[in-house]
């Protein structure tokens, strides 16, 4: 094989670059073997002149700039002794400072939440008490009424003001406890409990009275009430609604022939509302909202002529859709917040009570199939 001829420049860095590589594999080595035993300059016999780290307390000697000697930096070799700190003495870690005491929980039944909720309750009491002492005491029992039939003693109006009433209720509950400082399903759950209390104070008085026990009703005050909850739960109170209000309407004596007023007649006069309000939508679609944000429509429920002992055959129920003015829209636009107890009053107010002719609407009629105006609520469809 022919050798191959490198010049004399390439020559001395090969050299070099050999000379490097053993060095460094004698580094290795002597690394390697410094953990097995001890390095030294001397033979054993003689002086010593390298102490183990950490063994005494006199200074300790080291070689010092030969990274600068030859062969790596091409001077003259230069082997200098010099002496080393003695090394630091451990530390200890400064101690950890002791773990602050948990905050306490807060209370679940605070001087607010327990006036509240009993406040409620007994309000369903005092409610349920008009019963008996209106149409005299019985002794308890049960009704099966039904729900909207045509033929229950309201027409099914009696179950819309249960399931409006309990939400209202339920949605005032949830920001008060709120307000106590309570979490989201703290309040969720005491409003509710409170409020299906109170519902079932009144079925109770109801018992003992001509109406009797209705679980029919308790349904509506059930649903009723996680409806209103789910509604400020998730925030929707301005998109979502649910009121009441009045629309009277005389029974025309030709209708009334010689029927007379009973149980549920009062039902007859009130409205019921399931609104979607258009500020609430139209941001949600990601729309900037112009003058229709003092809007809402609405699904409403009424009945006419119930509650007439012998019953009327005159009576009828409606539904219908309406167009009506958001009050709660116009509050936020003259810049009134929920902030003041007050401000939260009017708030209230108006997310629950429908304020009459303040909507125009088209409504059918489920008894004889027709349709009739804007003005439908407040009077009676004679036959």
């Amino acid at each position: 094989m022919m050798r191959r001829h490198i010049p004399g420049n390439a020559a001395s860095l090969k050299r070099r670059f050999q000379r490097a590589a053993l060095v460094a594999a004698g580094l290795v080595c002597a690394v390697a073997g410094v953990a097995a035993d001890e390095f030294r300059l001397f033979p054993a016999q003689g002086p010593r002149h390298l102490t183990e780290p950490g063994t005494s307390s006199e200074a300790e000697f080291r070689l010092v700039d030969l990274e600068h000697s030859s062969p790596w930096g091409g001077g003259a070799a230069d082997f200098r002794l010099q002496t080393a700190a003695a090394p630091e003495a451990p530390q200890e870690p400064p101690p950890s400072l002791a773990a602050a005491p948990p905050a306490p929980a807060p209370r679940l039944f605070t001087t607010g939440t327990i006036l509240w909720s009993a406040g409620t309750v007994l309000g369903g009491v005092a409610q349920g008490l008009g019963a008996p002492l209106r149409h005299g005491w019985e002794s308890f029992h049960f009704t099966d009424e039904g729900f909207f039939g045509y033929d229950t003693y309201a027409g099914g109006a009696d179950k819309a003001s249960h399931f409006t009433v309990s939400s209202g209720v339920a949605r005032l509950l949830f920001d008060v406890f709120m307000k106590e400082g309570h979490s989201v399903d703290q309040s969720f759950t005491l409003a509710f409990a409170a409020t299906f209390l109170s519902g079932t104070a009144v079925e109770i008085m109801d018992g003992v009275s001509v109406y009797g026990f209705s679980f029919q009703d308790l349904t509506a005050d059930f649903l009723g009430a996680a409806s209103g909850l789910l509604i400020q739960r998730y925030c929707l109170q301005d998109l979502i609604g649910l009121r009441l209000g009045p629309a009277h309407a005389e029974v025309p004596a030709s209708a009334a022939g010689s029927s007379e007023e009973w149980l549920g007649h009062g039902y007859s006069d009130e409205i019921y509302a399931a609104d979607l309000k258009l500020r609430g939508l139209v941001s949600r679609l990601n729309g900037k909202p112009g003058v229709e944000r003092f809007l809402l429509t609405s699904f409403v429920y009424y009945t006419k002529g119930f509650g007439w002992s012998p019953p009327l055959p005159s009576r009828y129920q409606e539904m219908g859709f309406e167009l009506g003015i958001d009050f709660t829209a116009i509050l936020k636009e003259v810049g009134l917040t929920e902030t003041t107890w007050w401000g939260q009053g009017l708030y209230a107010f108006f997310n629950f009570f429908r304020i009459p002719y303040t909507q125009i609407g088209a409504y059918y009629n489920l008894t004889n199939h027709k349709w009739h105006g804007p003005g439908a609520p407040y009077r009676y469809q004679s036959p």
